[in-house]
């Protein structure tokens, strides 16, 4: 278990404009999306740590049942796109009572127990400790990246970069963030200004967010994270 003041937030709204109650979709026949979120958190937090904030009555019997805590949102909050998000944060973690706070959006399935375990001791030693005053989970990218006009990590020309050797680069998995709550207040965002990058595994970049997302990570459990885990 973890011994500083953490607790760990799940935001779930039970609209969706791209899959219908995404919520409630599942990788495995078995778990839903929220439900595996919630076991891979209790594994290290106890229930009144991991919070599911909703504003539906549904969401929140499926929070409780598979042992979680439950705030309650606002229904302006999840109303299509009415909120900013900085508006969604500052609604969302008001509610929470603990030190620090851990942002773990239910859509990156593959972010375990065993990478919220890793993440969480990095934030002890490097918030906590350390001179850093927020956390986020990344894994490195080693692509050809443009905007709409030019390439930004390399040349494309006569100079071109093999892609071993392009500049360090990182993308967020969006599976978890964690700051202070006096931080997240501060910022009204999720992340201070001196983020540590807490590096994990590639495969918690899965983040499901359309149907296609869906598919790949039903994939990926099938043919390979059942053979890492076990």
């Amino acid at each position: 278990m973890i011994k500083y003041d953490l607790s760990a937030v799940i935001p779930a709204r039970l609209g969706s404009s791209r899959i219908i109650e995404k919520v409630f979709q599942t990788i495995d026949g078995k778990e839903t999306l929220l439900s595996r979120k919630i076991k891979q958190l209790r594994k290290i937090l106890p229930h009144e740590k991991v919070i599911v904030n909703t504003e539906s009555e549904k969401i929140a019997e499926h929070a409780i049942a598979n042992g979680a805590n439950v705030h309650w949102r606002d229904p302006y909050f999840s109303e299509g796109h009415k909120a900013s998000f900085s508006e969604l944060i500052m609604h969302v973690i008001s509610q929470i009572k603990s030190e620090h706070i851990a942002w773990t959006p239910f859509v990156v399935p593959f972010f375990d127990s065993d990478q919220f375990r890793f993440s969480f001791n990095n934030y002890k030693k490097m918030v906590i400790n350390g001179n850093n005053d927020s956390l986020v989970s990344v894994v490195p990218i080693k692509d050809y990246i443009w905007d709409t006009k030019k390439p930004l990590n390399y040349l494309a020309d006569h100079r071109h970069t093999i892609s071993q050797n392009l500049p360090r680069w990182f993308q967020v998995t969006n599976g978890n963030y964690m700051a202070p709550k006096s931080t997240m207040l501060k910022n009204k965002y999720i992340l201070g200004k001196k983020v540590f990058l807490d590096i994990r595994e590639h495969y918690c970049k899965i983040d499901i967010d359309t149907l296609h997302d869906l598919k790949i990570a039903k994939a990926y459990y099938n043919i390979e994270y059942i053979k890492i885990t076990g």
